[in-house]
């Protein structure tokens, strides 16, 4: 994807959600980068809406980019929902597997897994407690970045992410990657985004 496939698809649908989210480390560099472009995308596309996962690094940087335009346009999916509660800003939408129905649960569980098939049984465990589901809960909220669950969190339309380019596949990021590639939602790394503004 560049940022001509990103304006034809913002033209097609102006408010569409762009997921911007990446790896919890980044350096203060990376960090200010990934704010300035959060900012870059929300002044240039006054009717897109974003969404991250509520976690330091740089869903944080990117978050902050765009409250510096229009926090409203900004939804946050936690984990769960006073996930990093002391952060929040209060014009900013957040959302949490506890909004999901049992059915978009199960859609999300069974339909998702997939993506990462090395975790699929302990999607399973989300509702269990304890470590597992605390894991179990991350990756359902991963999921529900991707897919959405209702009219005002629709499916991503494409996934921005600040990856690590050593193991850009890792953890809960490679893993919402690995669902926006099944769900056919274009995904671009900084590689290229940086080059953008």
């Amino acid at each position: 994807m560049n940022f001509l496939d990103l304006e034809k698809l913002v033209v097609g649908a102006p408010n569409a959600v762009v997921l911007l989210e990446g790896r919890r480390g980044i350096a203060e560099a990376e960090a200010l980068a990934a704010r300035d472009f959060g900012e870059f995308l929300a002044r240039r596309f006054p009717a897109l809406r974003f969404r991250s996962g509520n976690a330091e690094g740089a869903d944080q940087a990117f978050a902050d980019g765009v409250a510096r335009v229009d926090a409203q346009r900004l939804q946050i999916v936690a984990p769960y929902a006073l996930h990093r509660r002391k952060s929040r800003h209060p014009a900013v939408v957040y959302s949490s597997p506890e909004d999901l129905s049992p059915e978009q649960v199960d859609v999300a569980i069974r339909g998702k897994a997939a993506a990462s098939p090395k975790v699929g049984r302990l999607l399973d465990r989300w509702k269990d407690g304890g470590a597992l589901a605390a894991k179990a809960t991350y990756l359902l909220r991963d999921t529900m970045k991707v897919l959405g669950h209702s009219e005002e969190f629709p499916k991503a339309a494409c996934g921005i992410f600040f990856i690590n380019p050593a193991d850009p596949m890792a953890g809960g990021t490679g893993h919402t990657i690995r669902v926006c590639q099944q769900e056919s939602v274009p995904v671009v790394f900084q590689n290229d985004w940086l080059r953008w503004m």
